[in-house]
């Protein structure tokens, strides 16, 4: 009895889908820088290819999924829900595999990587200067771009990748947004130089009396003001004459008025502050505030961005330093 040949297993008899061969990865790189910088031209120069071969790819990308992907927008483009659905999981694959391939150490002396920070102008204008100079030493060609911190948007925009960190008072509420407090800040009562009122410690009378200055950040009748719902639970009132949306600019309205403001101790007790208005306690107990920094667990795995954290970090370190120098 003859014995049949053995069969010969080829990759065209083999159960092989033929999608699968026909995928090209280097469209997942573009799919997930695109949906990183949400800009077909800032994608094409982070890929270091042509805009063409960007849009050549997202149209190969278009007839794989059977989606659009992307439409035109005011400031580029914006991501379908079938985008948004497929993103995770491509970002995901392509992190695991460049950390199988490559090394995971960040070159930061190398970088010119921009890293994008959601704050407001009290942080900003805290932290910043601490920031630069960490990280300016490390990696000279890296950026940091800063945008105005809005709670409504900031948790949607770092879910869809257009910010890396957020530092805010209430981090987004999301199981994939992680967190940790950064410093608390009390509250001091702040005037120009030689105001009457602040020549010995001002009473609670007195406090609710005078004229004030405050800052509502979004602009809102319904902000919560730690002060206000603190006089609230004594059936009380301040005589508010003023409202203006950013820290930064209530030192220079202080120094030309006779107005009266409760800030947060470190912005009023600042080297350039400390110069030209006087601070004196509250009269009155007010929970101190928590900044915190918030990122999306998917930058646990990337290297940059740890390296940013522990600059940040360590740059709240410094800021608690210079504090503790500037009280004593």
């Amino acid at each position: 009895m003859t014995t049949p040949p053995a069969t010969r297993v080829t990759p065209q008899s083999a159960s092989v889908d033929p999608a699968r061969m026909r995928l090209d990865l280097n469209l997942m790189r573009v799919f997930d820088v695109v949906m990183t910088e949400r800009h077909v031209t800032r994608a094409a120069e982070r890929l270091e290819i042509t805009q063409s071969s960007v849009s050549n790819a997202l149209n190969r990308l278009r007839e794989l999924f059977q989606d659009q992907l992307f439409v035109k927008s005011a400031r580029g483009v914006n991501p379908t829900p079938r985008a948004l659905t497929l993103w995770p999981a491509i970002h995901q694959s392509i992190e695991d595999i460049y950390d199988t391939v490559l090394p995971t150490d960040f070159d930061a002396p190398h970088t010119a990587q921009r890293f994008r920070l959601s704050m407001g102008d009290l942080s900003a204008s805290l932290l910043l200067s601490h920031l630069y100079r960490g990280i300016h030493e490390q990696a000279p060609d890296a950026s940091v771009f800063v945008i105005p911190h809005d709670p409504a948007t900031a948790g949607p925009r770092l879910m869809r990748g257009e910010i890396d960190f957020i530092v805010s008072i209430e981090p987004p509420k999301t199981a994939v947004i992680h967190s940790m407090p950064l410093w608390s800040e009390s509250y001091v009562v702040a005037a120009r130089r030689g105001h009457p009122l602040l020549r010995e410690r001002i009473s609670l009378a007195q406090f609710c009396e005078a004229p004030q200055l405050t800052i509502n950040l979004p602009g809102d009748d319904d902000y919560p003001s730690p002060i206000d719902e603190a006089l609230a639970n004594r059936d009380l009132t301040r005589n508010v004459c003023m409202t203006v949306n950013q820290f930064s600019v209530a030192t220079s309205i202080l120094l030309d008025s006779n107005l009266i403001a409760a800030l947060p101790a470190r912005f009023a007790m600042t080297a350039r502050a400390r110069e030209q208005i006087d601070v004196c306690p509250l009269p009155f107990k007010v929970p101190d505030i928590v900044l915190s920094l918030s990122w999306h667990q998917r930058s646990n795995t990337l290297p940059a961005h740890q390296w940013f954290k522990q600059r940040l970090i360590e740059s709240v370190t410094q800021l608690n330093v210079d504090a503790d120098r500037g009280s004593t």
